[in-house]
């Protein structure tokens, strides 16, 4: 297929509000299927794939919740201050082996915390309610029979699950496994992401060298992409840049066929080189073309069979602020992981923003103590992002925002 009837200068149909564009996209999105073992040093953040039940009690034996004395509770039936009791110290119980002695009538047992109960014992005194001398013991107090004894499978007995398919391993969960022997986890497939940045003016760190070229730019986008998608729980694979033809963006869709999300950045706005809209609407269904948000209103979904197709603004700062409030989310309902809760501050707006009457504004702002200072410079300057903290939503219908305003910072 020739080139001919594509391309050319072609001004947006409907866009879609933001909240509304992404609820699409969200829905779109399914768990990818697959699971894979993987040892604990990998597992961290991973999204378990199936139950974990207890191969045994926890704990395996009874056990002392105190350090004290391991005693038979009948023995101190008439204990008191007025009228103590003695008994013989027999020996010492230790966590890691049971005691090589047993509690007898008249005897008791140096006992430490997570010590095995000795055999003959029923009870645990505090050592706090004892006095040592020698090779006895003064008890004031009486006790009741399994005070301060932890009984076995007390806090899980075996086949209990103790942990759930679709939860993320966090250090506490891994703690868990790692309690019961295990020494590898089954965990969701990560979602593939295939990255194309597009451009006849771009430059690739991995194959160029030195200062660019009238017209050329070294590419940013596959790199700050790939450092979001591998945050949302993706395995990235980073395709070379593609070239505005046809034929390289065809290309290029025929290499990411592994992939169950590809990414572009540039070739989706309505210039005459950009012909990612072009390749979606030949070889798939698009979801949605143009969303009423600034930056990145030339921002396409669509489906190729089992695949989504997420394309971008080329703009550094475009494709960057929509990574953050669109590729996170998006990714992490791929791997199954849940939602991210916004972190916000309260902040004084240190200079006045504007923003066009019909698109939701997402103004990247640096937080300075009590102050929120806008940092956007343009859509094509990374470092309006590099400077930032979060940003500052500016809603559709508000065309300006006063200085010294108080308003909410979602941090990035």
């Amino acid at each position: 297929m020739s080139e001919r009837g594509f391309g050319g200068m072609r001004p947006f149909g409907a866009v879609l509000p933001f909240e509304h564009a992404r609820q699409v996209m969200l829905d779109a999105a399914g768990i990818v299927e697959g699971h894979e073992s993987v040892p604990f040093a990998s597992a961290s953040t991973r999204v378990l794939a199936e139950d974990v039940p207890a191969p045994f009690d926890v704990p395996g034996f009874d056990r002392s919740a105190m350090d004290g004395y391991a005693v038979r509770a009948s023995d101190l039936g008439g204990a008191s201050a007025e009228s103590p009791l003695w008994l013989a110290l027999a020996g010492r119980a230790r966590p890691g082996a049971l005691s090589p002695v047993s509690v007898r009538e008249g005897t008791c047992v140096d006992i430490a915390t997570g010590a095995p109960l000795p055999e003959g014992a029923d009870a645990v005194v505090m050592v706090e309610r004892t006095h040592r001398d020698g090779d006895r013991v003064r008890f004031t107090h009486p006790v009741m029979a399994r005070e301060h004894v932890s009984p076995r499978g007390n806090d899980v007995q075996a086949g209990a699950v103790v942990l759930r398919a679709g939860e993320v391993l966090t250090p506490a969960r891994l703690g868990v496994a790692a309690s019961f022997g295990l020494c590898s986890l089954v965990v969701r497939r990560k979602p593939v992401v295939a990255l194309i940045s597009s451009g006849d003016e771009l430059l690739d760190a991995g194959t160029d060298a030195g200062a660019p070229g009238p017209g050329q730019i070294y590419d940013a986008n596959r790199v700050m992409l790939a450092a979001v998608c591998a945050g949302s729980g993706a395995d990235v694979r980073l395709l070379p840049v593609v070239r505005d033809t046809l034929d390289h963006w065809r290309n290029a869709f025929d290499a990411a066929t592994h992939a169950d999300l590809i990414v572009c950045s540039g070739g989706s706005s309505v210039g005459e080189q950009d012909f990612g809209s072009d390749i979606l609407a030949e070889r798939g269904e698009m979801l949605f073309h143009g969303i009423a948000v600034k930056p990145g209103k030339p921002t396409a979904l669509a489906r190729i069979g089992s695949q989504l197709v997420l394309a971008m603004p080329g703009n550094p700062t475009s494709c960057l602020s929509n990574a953050y409030v669109l590729l996170r989310p998006l990714v992490r309902r791929l791997a199954g992981l849940p939602a991210l809760v916004p972190v916000t501050r309260d902040a004084a707006l240190a200079r006045a923003l504007t923003s066009p009457v019909d698109r939701l504004q997402f103004h990247p702002v640096r937080l300075d103590g009590d102050r929120a200072v806008p940092v956007f410079k343009g859509s094509g300057d990374v470092t309006s992002l590099s400077d930032a903290d979060g940003y500052v939503e500016v809603p559709v219908g508000v065309t300006r925002i006063e200085a010294g305003r108080r308003v909410v910072v979602t941090l990035y």
